[in-house]
């Protein structure tokens, strides 16, 4: 007989970890068999679950117990869709970070380990305190902040280099460079754009209810403001970057492309000339005149002076 799916039997026991906080924030881990009695009985604080979308106990344990609206289940268990920053680690890999927030109630869920939760983690083991389910928000948002300062330092970075190499040499592998630029500042955007939009739209319903609460989810949407406009502005900056690189590089094929028509010009007289005297009939010109071969060169070379010094009377270049 095959043994339980645990999943079934205890889906608690995937949680990664929850925390129990006193109304005074200082922290007290809580056994996963324990989960749901401190549910039940939060004692004035609040409780922080933090579950591990990998782990199917996890989900089992979102979609039959976790005390939020059907709403929030979906939310927190649904297929990845978008990707965003991995929130508090500089990098090329991205991820999400899910939550569900009540008066006495956090709940973050994510699909593999994420730095910054693992940073605020650290931190409420180090005796960090959060008087309020809203405050940790407020720390994640500050570690979400800080990431994409860093990451947005580091493009600026190179986007300055960029620049310097644009501007005093010809452009060379560059383009993929912005373009990888461009990328990373489109998909922060976007993810930006999500959550500043959600915070926007929340704000007077829970300012109703809590004021408190409304203003710090004011506050967090105007920081997610703060840092769409300076990805913007990377991305703004790289798009005109790639119009001066795109710019210079037509005006050096505008030019090589003239210097060419300018050689196709004084050189054409001269093919004529020598196309004529290589034409195999009689009376000839300098065909029987001593030097003749000499004579028939100057007679090109000076067509082609006479094409250049006409061009030069029409200003052609």
């Amino acid at each position: 007989m095959a043994p339980p799916d645990l999943a079934d039997v205890a889906p608690s026991t995937g949680i990664v970890w929850a925390y129990r906080f006193a109304p005074d924030g200082t922290a007290t881990p809580v056994a996963n068999d324990a989960i749901d009695t401190a549910l039940a009985a939060p004692n004035g604080g609040w409780l922080w679950v933090h579950l591990a979308l990998a782990d199917k106990r996890c989900r089992a344990w979102i979609e039959r117990y976790a005390p939020v609206s059907e709403l929030a289940r979906e939310v927190l268990g649904g297929p990845d869709q978008h990707l965003q920053q991995e929130f508090g680690k500089t990098g090329e890999e991205l991820a999400r970070l899910r939550f569900a927030m009540k008066a006495h109630l956090v709940v973050t869920a994510r699909q593999r380990p994420l730095h910054s939760v693992e940073l605020i983690h650290r931190a409420i083991e180090s005796g960090k305190r959060f008087p309020a389910a809203v405050d940790l928000i407020d720390a994640l948002i500050d570690q979400f902040a800080d990431a994409i300062a860093r990451m947005a330092e580091c493009l600026g970075a190179e986007l300055d280099s960029i620049e310097d190499h644009v501007l005093h040499e010809e452009p060379g592998d560059e383009r993929q460079r912005i373009g990888h630029i461009r990328l990373q500042s489109v998909r922060i955007h976007r993810q930006l754009s999500q959550l500043k939009g959600l915070f926007q739209r929340v704000e007077p319903r829970i300012a109703a209810d809590d004021a408190a609460v409304g203003e710090a989810v004011r506050l967090h949407a105007q920081k997610l403001e703060a840092i769409d406009h300076e990805m913007t502005s990377l991305h703004e900056r790289a798009r005109l970057l790639l119009d001066e690189m795109a710019a210079r590089v037509t005006d050096t094929a505008n030019r090589r492309l003239f210097t060419l028509s300018i050689l196709t010009a004084c050189l054409l007289p001269p093919t004529l000339v020598t196309g004529f005297f290589g034409m195999n009939t009689q009376d000839m010109p300098f065909q029987h005149t001593p030097g003749g071969t000499w004579l028939a060169l100057a007679v090109a070379f000076a067509a082609g002076a006479v094409s250049y010094w006409g061009l030069r009377r029409m200003r052609a270049f």
